[in-house]
C-alpha cells in the first residue's frame, strides 16, 4: 500500500467510517457487551487501581464500569508537554473539564495526580483507546504517540483494547515505538 503513514492513515479512516455507521446507539450498544465481558474477566476482578479513558464519540465508552466501588480509577489528563498525568477520578464528585481535543478530563489541582515518572502509581489495568486492533495486540490511534508513550512508563500494567469487532483485523502495521495490548475486547 506505501508507507506506515499512509498505511495507518488508510485505518483510522477505516474505522472512523465503521464508526459513524453504527452510530451512537450502536456504539452504546457494543460498549455494553464490552463491559459485560470485562467485569467477568479474572484480571479485571482482581484488579484494585484501574486507569481508563473518556470516551469520545467514536470510541467505546467504559463509563458504566466506574460504578465498580472496590475499584480505584483513574482518569488521564494531557499536559501542557504533551505528556499523560494520571488524576484519581470518582463519579459525580470528580469535576471534569474540557482539555484538549475536546476531551473530558479530570482538573488537576495542587497534587492530585500521577505522571509515572518521578510521581508513580502502580496501575493493574490500563484500558486503551484505539481506532483498530490486530490479533497481536497492536493498534492504531488517533496518531498522536502519547499513549505509546504512557504505556513504556507502565510495562507490569494489564493493558486492554476495546473496539468494535469490525474494526479488530488480521495484522495493522507498525513502528519501532508502537506500544501493544495485552488483551483486545470486542463486541
Amino acid at each position: 500500500m506505501g508507507s506506515k503513514v499512509t498505511e495507518k492513515k488508510h485505518y483510522r479512516a477505516f474505522a472512523k467510517e465503521i464508526r459513524a455507521k453504527l452510530g451512537q446507539s450502536g456504539l452504546r450498544k457494543i460498549s455494553m457487551t464490552i463491559e459485560h465481558k470485562i467485569r467477568e474477566l479474572s484480571e479485571f476482578k482482581k484488579a484494585n487501581r484501574i486507569m481508563t479513558y473518556m470516551a469520545t464519540e467514536i470510541e467505546i465508552s467504559l463509563k458504566g464500569l466506574f460504578i465498580t466501588e472496590d475499584k480505584q480509577w483513574f482518569v488521564p489528563v494531557i499536559n501542557s508537554d504533551d505528556a499523560i498525568f494520571i488524576v484519581p477520578y470518582v463519579q459525580g464528585e470528580t469535576k471534569l473539564v474540557e482539555g484538549r481535543f475536546h476531551i473530558l478530563q479530570p482538573e488537576t489541582t495542587g497534587n492530585n495526580f500521577y505522571n509515572q515518572t518521578d510521581k508513580q502509581i502502580n496501575l493493574d489495568i490500563i484500558f486503551v483507546p484505539g481506532l483498530c486492533f490486530d490479533k497481536n495486540g497492536n493498534r492504531v490511534g488517533f496518531g498522536k504517540g502519547y499513549y505509546d508513550k504512557f504505556l513504556k512508563l507502565n510495562p507490569k500494567s494489564f493493558k486492554i483494547g476495546c473496539c468494535p469487532k469490525e474494526c479488530f483485523v488480521e495484522a495493522l502495521p507498525t513502528d519501532l515505538w508502537d506500544e501493544k495490548v495485552d488483551l483486545v475486547i470486542t463486541d
